[in-house]
């Protein structure tokens, strides 16, 4: 503690104590960073405006109908609360890739993707593995397991590289009359989450079709149609990364050759956000398109 005392005597003593309180004060800075820094890595979708759903430390992907095989390569972001109290760990299997039966929040915690005061994270569908080695992590120990149908990761997790091709290679491919509700992924329940799709290049015969909104489209759009009027593909095709978003007014316009519709207010719909492995993403669409060099 630094106090006051005589003038004359007092330049070195004043010296020293704001030499202590510059030292707290950058010690504080650092700790704050280090602190940010861990947060911004372990709450991947911090930075998200959409709605991220709250689970229990219970929760599997089979509560929200996401166990299944039409669903891999694909991804579902929750947010998981702070440890309850006695919370129990115990029958997890499995080191960074875990049984998709797992509960995703302990699963997250032995993979150092959350801490025990909870966050936002995304786990991944993937097909099972041939074996599961457990490991203690974290004041998680898991164990041994032999294979599974279905397994799960953690985006921006240690598994990273293999992750994303795997959602790149098991991508579904739609035409271009296919509606975003009879896609196998329209469950209303999945409000906030995203799901990505392979679009070929538009037939030489491509007819108009009826589109409702801008930016923001009805739930049962043609997904090709839409990202067109959107801007996120050209008649050549692409890769288009659908959100499901609330409903609401959808207001219609004029744009990329397409014209869409105004409709009044439903409970769903849909929009186009970036696809997250975009650059390789990108690079696997230019290589479908005909004519294209690989």
């Amino acid at each position: 503690m630094c106090t006051k005392t005589n003038r004359r005597s007092n330049y070195q003593a004043l010296s020293s104590c704001n030499n202590r309180r510059r030292t707290i004060v950058l010690g504080a800075i650092g700790l704050f960073v280090s602190l940010s820094h861990f947060a911004a890595g372990s709450a991947m979708a911090e930075g998200d405006t959409r709605p991220i759903p709250t689970i229990k430390w219970d929760t599997t992907l089979s509560s929200f109908q996401f166990d299944n095989d039409r669903l891999i390569g694909q991804r579902l972001t929750v947010k998981c609360p702070p440890t309850p109290r006695n919370q129990d760990f115990a029958g997890l299997f499995g080191t960074d890739a875990y049984p998709s039966d797992s509960s995703i929040c302990v699963a997250a915690l032995h993979a150092g993707m959350i801490t025990k005061q909870g966050g936002i994270v995304t786990v991944q569908l993937n097909p099972g593995r041939t074996k599961y080695e457990g490991s203690a992590r974290n004041g998680v120990e898991t164990a041994d397991l032999s294979g599974t149908r279905r397994s799960i990761t953690f985006v921006g997790g240690p598994m990273s590289d293999e992750t994303n091709e795997i959602h790149l290679s098991q991508m579904p491919r739609v035409d271009w009359d296919t509606k975003f509700t009879s896609t196998g992924f329209a469950n209303r329940r999945l409000i906030g989450q995203r799901f990505t799709f392979r679009v070929p290049p538009a037939p030489s015969n491509l007819r108009p079709r009826i589109v409702y909104g801008t930016d923001k489209y009805a739930f049962s759009s043609k997904i090709c149609h839409a990202a067109l009027h959107a801007g996120r593909i050209s008649t050549a095709g692409g890769i288009v990364t659908v959100e499901i978003g609330p409903g609401g007014k959808l207001v219609g316009s004029r744009r990329n050759g397409v014209e869409t519709r105004s409709k009044k207010g439903s409970d769903r719909s849909i929009s186009f956000v970036d696809n997250p492995v975009k650059e390789k993403a990108d690079r696997l669409a230019k290589e479908e398109r005909p004519g294209k060099a690989t």
